[in-house]
């Protein structure tokens, strides 16, 4: 039997088809934002700003020395924090009026007000938020086999949209 890893939660159940993972090992949560002001999304402070935040709020941990680059115009942005919890990854492409987060974490819930923030700092008019649960599923051998079966009950489940 494979060890748990450290800080995972178990949540065994007698229905393998729930949306419930057995093992879970925290969440991803995938942020797109859109109708972004282009030369914000150009700025390297402004999103190293909005990615400080985030950690500083959750109360997550930088490893070692963030790393970023500057595409130059037309182009944009990209940052990435290697954090002890995982790491947070941000892509902005101006050219588009996008911003791409992606916070990876191994808490099961890190609310942060990506709506407010986003739409505040960026001037975006739309923002997308999705939460992925992470983990290890006990399978059900007739969904697990098509797992893109529209039928499938625990797979979209485990894939939800955020209202903020």
């Amino acid at each position: 039997m494979p060890a748990t890893p450290v800080n995972a939660t178990t949540n065994k159940t007698s229905d393998s088809s729930t949306a419930a993972p057995s093992i879970s090992v925290g969440g991803q949560w995938i942020v797109d934002a859109s109708g972004c002001d282009p030369k914000t999304l150009q700025s390297l402070a402004t999103i190293q700003s909005i990615c400080q935040d985030v950690i500083a709020s959750l109360g997550l941990k930088v490893v070692g020395e963030p790393q970023s680059h500057v595409f130059g115009p037309p182009h944009g942005v990209t940052a990435l924090y290697l954090l002890s919890e995982s790491h947070l990854a941000v892509h902005t492409y101006p050219e588009h009026g996008v911003a791409t987060f992606n916070l990876v974490c191994c808490r099961e819930t890190a609310v942060w007000d990506w709506q407010t923030q986003l739409q505040s700092r960026l001037n975006a008019t739309n923002v997308r938020v999705r939460h992925l649960r992470r983990g290890a599923w006990e399978t059900n051998e007739a969904s697990d086999t098509h797992c893109c079966n529209a039928s499938s009950t625990h797979i979209p489940e485990a894939i939800t949209e955020v209202d903020e």
